[in-house]
């Protein structure tokens, strides 16, 4: 039987939560973007705490269309219960047109590479009943899954709660996608990472307990010089091992970085 979020452990109550649920991630995903975009200009709360929404999603308004529940990955609505799901986040306007009003920052990165089906994985579902968005679930098409098949193990429940939080004036959308490890997941970061790891290695130096001193690993691996050039030898031998090492370290860096760019171009970042 197919996992409902109806199960407890499945709301997103803190950005914590949402950041351990790994929604929306790594880039060049869009979903926490999207929620962004959804919780400051999509809704908002009247006095009495409920939340209203404010554009027209029967309308198809942002892209928004009608999201049958054919898999009942989210709870099944009663027919006499006037409520409806309406999904949300499907970036291509050749099929839902009105999706090209969504900000360009959460549309610019669609298409971005041959990957682009990772740009358009992630989805917002609103359960909706005369205005009010009674319920909010983020989800996201399944990997190897059929045409439009969302995972239900990846299908979280949002607390309106955490859509509080992202309302914050002060939170910005760069410190948001900060704290839920969008950007710490970054190509450019994973670079510099990566570039630092292999500089640690390179530096590595052994202690005095875990075998000679660098005294004597010199003594060696250095021949017999003559008094009279052994400065400038010296000199000139600690010159090559600096040069040595830094193309060593291009050679690595390049390589890493024509990795990650095919695996970026394959999508699997």
């Amino acid at each position: 039987m197919v996992r409902s979020v109806r199960e407890e452990g499945s709301q997103l109550s803190t950005i914590q939560d949402l950041k351990n649920s790994g929604f929306g991630r790594p880039p060049p995903r869009h979903g926490l973007k999207l929620l962004f975009w959804f919780a400051n200009e999509c809704v908002a709360f009247n006095h009495h705490g409920n939340m209203l929404v404010q554009c027209h999603p029967e309308m198809e308004e942002f892209g928004f269309h009608y999201f049958g529940n054919f898999e009942e990955i989210l709870p099944v609505l009663s027919r006499d219960c006037r409520e409806s799901y309406f999904e949300v986040g499907n970036l291509n306007t050749e099929t839902y047109s009105k999706a090209e009003d969504l900000p360009d920052y959460v549309r610019k990165d669609y298409r971005l590479s041959l990957g682009y089906r990772q740009c358009n994985k992630d989805r917002i579902i609103i359960r909706l009943k005369q205005g009010d968005v009674t319920a909010t679930y983020v989800t996201e098409h399944k990997e190897d899954g059929g045409r439009g098949e969302f995972d239900s193990e990846r299908t979280h429940l949002i607390n309106p709660d955490l859509i509080r939080i992202i309302q914050d004036p002060e939170l910005e959308l760069a410190t948001f996608l900060d704290q839920t490890g969008y950007m710490g997941l970054s190509l450019r970061d994973r670079l510099l990472r990566a570039f630092k790891q292999i500089s640690d290695v390179i530096s590595w130096e052994p202690s005095e307990q875990s075998g000679p001193d660098q005294t004597t690993l010199d003594s060696l691996v250095r021949p017999t010089w003559d008094p009279e050039q052994d400065q400038t030898t010296s000199l000139l031998g600690l010159s090559l091992r600096e040069r040595c090492t830094r193309v060593f370290v291009v050679i690595i860096v390049v390589l890493l970085v024509i990795t990650l760019i095919v695996l970026v171009i394959l999508g699997k970042f």
